[in-house]
């Protein structure tokens, strides 16, 4: 017997719909309106709009405006249908056929079907990107129009979860076809409500209406302008001044100010990024695990959020790189601020105070080199700093480099022979709503950068047992189980500094309706936004 999953397509975009009123409300009151354009000041550069080659999360606040995935996720985190309407899993889990939306058109005006989709999932695959192999793809065969089925060589209870991520979008395969790989790069062709009209790299994405699109009545804008705004208080002068219509990423006490302002309405909430600092396990002292977990003890994370985010932008999080948003979540504790504990821990290490203030060790002066960017994320600069200070107060001197965004990245999706940090300061999100992304592509050994995204160069053989196991899972409860013995370990391994999950914060204009937070993407869907003249 096979298990199905149907999903209604009237009863999710009612779902959605319902949800978009409810948190639009919170902008405002009123029946949508036609018409007009949104321009959105967002945080971070974008050098193309090609969503199937990165997880880039810019490009994923964008990106839904043109494409669509299989799946998606709601304001409540949900996964709903969105070009497939259901789907069934054979009992042996290595099949999953998935039924489409009809009546859909790329803006090409190519239709959207299971070749179409036969020919996104082959294309994806073939770019061989970081997690392209977390599905263990066999085939993928045509049934009908609008009929697909994936074989799998082993089962993969999380691939809904998967396609629900903004890197599986679909685009037109005459469009791809025609313009190739670089093509991809500067233009859009998807099924989304707005088409690309202009892209300038770093600078401007311009979207237009797309008049055919297949959800009846939608989307009511005629227009939406992201300009890339890299400084957050030009962002914050550009929404007051009224230049654009919606601000992302601005500091906590701008928002705080912004709340008092009737001009203005601010949204926030819970969503998948968190802040940490990988602690490079490759490179001494940071390879020793009482260093790790003594720097860990002597960060006051409640501390900073009160400095930083006035304690309403952040909570502590318990557990290692996830948060409670995500599926597959499990709380494992905190490394309470305890700076004698601390000093116990390097104490134990064997790490003394010298007569400097800093520790040494066989005549080595205890130096720990950290990278950070300043303005990239709210707070990160400032975080940076506090970090500092707090470790020289238990004898750890911090060499802080700052660093411009073109040569940070670089520099820490480097091999560990090459690593020259002992701490990043970074945030991390779970692009996929799912446990799974984290597990594959951060704990695991083989997940070491530069191959993905283990810039601790964390390893257990351990955790990389278990998470073998988890793969031949049949079912979600099943691999949520082993996940529930993964997780408690990584915390333990100390492989990063455990910072705080990040309550995100969306100002907008009271004249814009329509809003609401996807806490899986931790992104503002624009689909159903509407503005009052």
């Amino acid at each position: 017997m096979k298990r199905t999953s149907r999903i209604s397509a009237v009863g999710v975009l009612g779902a959605l719909l319902v949800t978009a009123t409810i948190i639009g409300a919170a902008f405002g009151q009123g029946e949508p309106v036609y018409g007009g354009s949104l321009s959105i000041a967002y945080t971070s550069t974008s050098p193309h709009i090609d969503i199937q080659a990165t997880n880039q999360g810019s490009l994923s606040e964008s990106a839904h405006y043109i494409y669509e995935t299989l799946f998606d996720r709601n304001a409540e985190g949900d996964i709903v249908g969105l070009l497939a309407t259901g789907f069934e899993i054979s009992d042996d889990g290595l099949t999953y056929t998935f039924s489409l939306q009809s009546g859909v058109t790329f803006h090409d005006g190519t239709p959207f079907d299971a070749e179409a989709v036969k020919y996104n999932f082959e294309r994806k695959i073939s770019l061989q990107l970081p997690t392209w192999d977390s599905i263990p793809w066999d085939s993928i065969e045509v049934v009908d129009p609008l009929t697909v089925r994936v074989h799998l060589t082993a089962p993969a209870p999380h691939i809904v979860p998967v396609l629900s991520s903004k890197t599986w979008s679909m685009y037109s395969p005459t469009w791809a076809e025609a313009v190739g790989p670089d093509g991809v790069k500067s233009d859009g062709v998807g099924t989304g409500p707005f088409t690309v009209v202009d892209f300038r790299p770093n600078d401007t994405l311009r979207l237009a209406r797309y008049e055919d699109y297949w959800q009846d009545g939608l989307p009511y804008l005629d227009e939406v302008v992201f300009r890339v705004i890299t400084d957050a208080n030009t962002r914050a002068a550009l929404l007051e001044s009224g230049d654009v219509d919606l601000a992302l990423g601005l500091p906590v006490p701008v928002t705080e100010r912004l709340k008092n302002d009737p001009r203005f309405n601010v949204q926030s909430a819970l969503g998948a990024r968190q802040y940490y600092m990988p602690l490079n396990n490759t490179k001494a002292p940071t390879n020793d695990v009482l260093v790790r977990q003594a720097i860990n003890h002597a960060v006051d994370k409640e501390g900073i959020i009160r400095a930083v985010f006035l304690g309403v932008g952040a909570e502590v999080a318990d557990a290692v790189y996830m948060t409670p948003v995500v599926d597959g979540y499990v709380p494992a504790g905190t490394y309470e601020y305890d700076p004698e504990r601390a000093e116990e821990l390097l104490e134990q290490a064997g790490w003394t105070m010298g007569p400097d203030g800093v520790r040494v060790k066989d005549g080595e002066r205890m130096v720990l080199t950290l990278f950070t960017r300043r303005g990239s994320v709210t707070g990160d600069f400032e975080t940076a700093e506090l970090v500092q200070g707090m470790l020289a107060d238990v004898g750890v001197e911090v060499d802080m480099q700052v660093l411009e965004s073109a040569s940070f990245v670089p520099a820490v999706t480097v091999p560990p022979e090459d690593s020259t940090y002992h701490m990043a300061n970074l945030t991390w999100g779970t692009v996929t709503g799912d446990a799974e992304y984290v597990v594959s592509t951060i704990y695991r050994s083989d997940a070491a950068a530069p191959r993905l995204y283990n810039r601790a160069y964390y390893s257990n053989p351990e955790v990389d047992r278990l998470s073998d196991l988890s793969r031949q899972a049949a079912t979600i409860e099943e691999r949520n189980a082993i996940y529930a013995e993964i997780i408690p370990i990584v915390f333990a391994d100390a492989p990063i500094l455990q910072l705080f999950n990040s309550i995100e914060f969306l100002a907008a204009n009271a004249r814009v309706h329509g809003l609401y937070f996807e806490p899986a993407f931790s992104n503002w869907p624009g689909k159903y936004a509407w503005k009052t003249p």
